[in-house]
């Protein structure tokens, strides 16, 4: 509730400006000592707007260097902005990893701040034979994990628009397809599913073979940073709704509901202390009309990691509802001419996932792997801590190369860092 109550006072303070006359929505002024707002073409954080001639850069995922799960691997792809016309912009990332290969294209009309109307066309795959499972949290056993192969391929297609002209309300409709392949346990997989509950095995024989399905969702937000790609002050929040339906494989049917808001105060020279929350709530239908919910392939369930919460490492907590909510502050550490900075980033988070937040949720806290639930089935909050350092293109105003550590009680994960949230991210309601 703390964090709630002072994000909601941000919104308060936060007002944005009346609409102009341009294509771009209009902002709120920018805080003292930061890059005016007025610069709508660099607004998006990126550095892009509708200037003309073709811009190239690199893209790199620190992440990608090493996991535990995945092994050894590199990370990184291309962005080029103005090819197909002033404003659009490419992005084509590859991933390769010993166990984990991946690769995703992006193409966007405009970027967010730029244009009040723009839109997307993605798509991507991913294979691994490492996928890490210990079951369904809160009742996950890591003791007894087991490797999991799994394929996917999607393709998403999303339009976004500021409808009052400003950043105080945007909404993105999305639709998205999905193509999944699981043969279940890895030919060398550690463990067996033996030792896990009836859900979590079922999570695992329900997904075997090949399925195909399309999600459609709905997005409502408000974004009132004062600099989205460097905030110092302000909040963004967001809320979807999503549903998911099979096409092939299944009669499976999913809806989940998500929100997340983030609010910065300024502090230091361009610090700024960092506040987050984010839930999620997912809901299957009864296909075989039993009463009891169906079964949910151990892909289409939320997890909470390092792309939600940047300290916890990926699929380690896996579940129907997924909570969490962090404070930290970003510290600066040197600054170049004005022109480059270096970032210290602390982040501390407590969360989990569920079966029913609702009735599992417990207002504690455990450190112990496999110590969070109590004799109840009600399931304490784990905490996680990371600590990273950003590479700050001060005049663009944004981080453009950051890694961070994460400590948790899954173990010590490498992340990509995370600081601001970019309305083009892929959120919770993805799937």
């Amino acid at each position: 509730m703390p964090v709630l109550l002072a994000l909601a006072l941000l919104a308060l303070v936060q007002t944005p400006a009346p609409p102009d006359t341009t294509d771009a929505p209009a902002r709120a002024a920018s805080a003292p000592g930061t890059a005016p707002a007025s610069a709508a073409g660099r607004a998006a954080g990126g550095g892009r707007g509708d200037e003309t001639g073709v811009e190239v850069r690199p893209r790199f995922a620190p992440s990608a260097l090493y996991s535990a799960d995945y092994g050894f691997g590199i990370g990184g792809g291309v962005g080029v902005g103005n090819l197909a016309g002033a404003g659009t912009d490419l992005a084509v990332d590859l991933l390769l990893q010993q166990h984990y290969q991946g690769a995703d294209v992006a193409f966007w009309t405009s970027a967010p701040y730029v244009r009040s109307v723009y839109g997307l066309v993605a798509a991507g795959a991913s294979t691994t034979d490492r996928r890490y499972y210990a079951g369904l949290a809160p009742a996950a056993r890591p003791a007894s994990a087991v490797d999991l192969e799994h394929s996917a391929v999607y393709a998403e297609l999303r339009a976004g628009a500021f409808p009052l002209r400003t950043t105080a309300l945007y909404v993105q409709p999305s639709v998205r397809l999905h193509l999944d392949r699981s043969s279940g346990l890895a030919d060398d997989s550690r463990g067996s599913l033996a030792a896990f509950d009836p859900a979590s095995r079922g999570a695992v024989e329900t997904a075997r073979g090949d399925r195909t399905g399309v999600s459609a969702g709905l997005e409502v937000g408000t974004d009132l940073r004062d600099w989205p790609g460097y905030p110092r002050r302000g909040v963004q929040a967001s809320a979807e709704h999503r549903r998911f339906f099979a096409l092939s494989g299944s009669d499976l049917t999913l809806a989940r509901t998500s929100g997340s808001v983030v609010g910065y105060l300024p502090v230091f020279d361009r610090g700024a202390v960092i506040l987050r929350a984010v839930a999620g709530v997912t809901r299957s239908g009864d296909a075989d009309g039993d009463g009891r919910p169906d079964p949910v392939p151990f892909y289409d369930l939320p997890t909470l990691d390092d792309q939600l919460a940047t300290p916890f490492r990926r699929n380690r907590l896996t579940g129907r509802d997924v909570v969490a909510i962090g404070a930290g502050v970003r510290a600066p550490l040197a600054d170049v001419l004005g022109l480059l900075g270096v970032d210290a980033v602390v982040m501390g988070y407590l969360g989990n996932a569920y079966d029913d937040v609702f009735d599992q949720f417990r207002p504690a806290i455990s450190f112990r792997d496999n110590g969070s639930v109590d004799g109840e089935g009600r399931a304490a909050l784990r905490p996680a801590l990371s600590v990273g350092l950003g590479l700050v293109d001060l005049a663009g105003g944004r981080t453009v190369l950051g890694a961070s550590v994460g400590l948790a009680p899954g173990g010590v994960t490498l992340a990509t860092l995370r600081v601001a949230y970019d309305l083009r991210d892929v959120g919770l309601g993805a799937r």
